[in-house]
């Protein structure tokens, strides 16, 4: 097949890509479930094609870009500022869902190096989806938004040693014959790592201020392209997974001042190559026949559960909510790339066979396509589950701290964040008696007689009745994410019927619903950002007439 016939391929791949994203997000699923269904669908037309190796080939690159920019995402400060409990719920639930998922494969026949790889595969879930879902319904700064991106950045940091295995296990089903190659796979691995920790840390973000400084936006982007590309290309020499070189670049790079940038200009490029790389799978992957579609069901749905259930009961014994875990958990049930990535690397490993191989993918398919729908009903779900909680007696018993019913007139202030702290100084200069609830242990640990900061969920009513919401003056509501405030919204009003609740609405298409909630006065902070913008800007043009 000459090059014209594999140009047309990538076009009618891109074609149908683009149609069926535009569809899927039309119906409220993420673009990647469109290039998905494309690929699926095209694979009758492209399974005789010659020209099959060549897409594949620019899928490769497209998902070395991808984990590139992924790796760029990655920050070890950011992963702090969650917090040692989102940080122990990652790492316990990749080693969880791996066991249990290995266990189960073990059961029904695999060998213990095909159970190894299944169980890690299922253990990850996709960072890019996982992000796109938790934004799109501006739940980053909730509670389960943050543990849910929390678990993704411990998942991210773990794909390096598992982008080892295949090679490695591969060398060891060799028995004693293996265990040199197995050294020389972890010696590869471990002069990778640090040649490319050497250029990403001290070489490379040099060359970078200067391209930077030669104020030519094509100097950066070229320079990060090379970078990703090349150490695609190193790692595929040595033997280890080609993408492993291109995501460790992107995490060391990501301490670079022009991270943020360098993101920003690849990701047009990422977009042109990324589709390929879901189509490509979805062509591997192909329609299922009718025999297989109840196992398959099954085994999607049980890697759905069993992810789900991993991140509930982890969560809920670390301290988050069960409503809050729960949801977390339907958020990350879905595989990820780089389980896609991880099951090629060990069928070229020759550790899964063809069939096997499909079997996974589709279930992997599966559960990505079905991701947005559990997003969407992940609220409804977790209310459920909070009122047969209740209703049942076994909701964790709230820790706040005594009821002060001294306090008569006060107002009650809820949230302690930058904002919270802007509303309780103004009303202290004030004279005005203040109480605080929040739900950070380390926040209420710097309460005082004159500053009382409770510890609690303002969602509950016990914690409510402990801060004389009743006898509050006023409630105000800072919690950024618009869920939970409406919930704190309504409980309050049901509670204090003749204070003003005031709430703050972080996006304007959310006051209806505050509104609708309780809350008597909003505060939007677009429009707030806007008049402050809208000032500063006549003050600039002033200044200079």
């Amino acid at each position: 097949m000459d090059a014209w016939s594999i140009l047309l391929e990538v076009v009618i791949l891109l074609a149908a890509a683009t149609l069926l994203g535009l569809a899927a997000q039309r119906l409220g699923q993420n673009a990647i479930s469109g290039y998905l269904l494309a690929g699926v669908l095209l694979r009758p037309l492209f399974e005789r094609a010659a020209g099959t190796a060549a897409i594949r080939l620019l899928a490769e690159v497209g998902v070395a870009l991808l984990l590139f920019t992924i790796g760029l995402e990655f920050s070890l400060r950011r992963l702090r500022a969650l917090g040692a409990r989102v940080g122990m719920l990652g790492a316990v639930q990749i080693v969880g869902t791996w066991a249990l998922v290995a266990g189960a494969a073990r059961t029904f026949g695999l060998n213990w190096r095909q159970a190894v790889l299944v169980g890690i595969a299922a253990a990850m879930s996709s960072t890019s989806v996982v992000l796109r879902l938790i934004s799109e319904r501006s739940e980053l700064d909730s509670s389960h938004g943050r543990a849910a991106v929390g678990v993704c950045l411990l998942q991210d940091l773990a794909v390096v040693p598992a982008m080892l295995l295949p090679p490695m296990l591969a060398g060891s089903s060799q028995g004693a014959e293996g265990l040199g190659g197995f050294a020389a796979a972890l010696m590869k691995a471990t002069a990778l790592l640090a040649g490319v920790y050497v250029l990403m840390r001290w070489v490379i973000p040099v060359l970078m201020m200067r391209a930077a400084g030669a104020r030519n936006r094509d100097l950066p982007v070229l320079l990060a392209t090379v970078v990703c590309l090349g150490s695609s290309w190193a790692s595929h020499t040595l033997g280890l997974s080609a993408v492993l070189g291109a995501f460790a670049a992107g995490i060391i790079l990501s301490e670079c001042a022009l991270a943020g940038q360098i993101r920003a200009d690849l990701i047009p490029l990422r977009a042109a190559f990324l589709p390929l790389f879901f189509t490509s799978v979805g062509m591997l992957t192909g329609l299922p026949g009718w025999s297989s579609v109840a196992w398959l069901l099954a085994l999607a749905g049980g890697v759905l559960t069993l992810k789900t259930a991993v991140v509930l009961v982890l969560g809920a014994a670390l301290g988050l909510r069960p409503g809050d875990a729960l949801r977390a958990g339907l958020v990350l049930a879905q595989a990820g790339e780089f389980s896609f990535v991880l099951l090629e690397s060990a069928r070229r490993a020759g550790l899964l066979e063809e069939s096997l191989y499909r079997l996974l993918l589709s279930v992997s398919v599966l559960t990505l396509l079905v991701s947005p729908l559990l997003a969407a009903a992940s609220p409804a779900v977790a209310a459920a589950l909070e009122s047969l909680l209740a209703a049942a007696g076994r909701r964790p018993a709230p820790q706040p701290r005594s009821p002060t019913p001294r306090l008569r007139d006060h107002v009650v202030v809820i949230g302690y964040g930058p904002a919270g702290q802007q509303v309780v100084e103004r009303l202290r200069s004030a004279q005005i008696a203040v109480l605080v609830i929040d739900l950070n242990p380390k926040t209420a640990a710097s309460s005082s007689p004159d500053a009382p900061i409770h510890y609690g969920d303002a969602t509950q009513q016990e914690v409510l009745e402990s801060a004389g919401v009743a006898r509050a003056a006023a409630v105000v509501v800072t919690v950024p994410d618009p869920l939970t405030a409406r919930n704190i919204i309504a409980q309050a009003r049901r509670m204090a019927a003749g204070a003003p609740v005031i709430a703050r609405a972080r996006y304007h298409v959310h006051r209806q619903a505050l509104a609708e909630a309780g809350s008597d006065r909003l505060v939007s902070e677009e429009v707030v950002v806007g008049r402050e913008l809208a000032r500063e800007t006549l003050l600039a043009v002033g200044s200079h007439r």
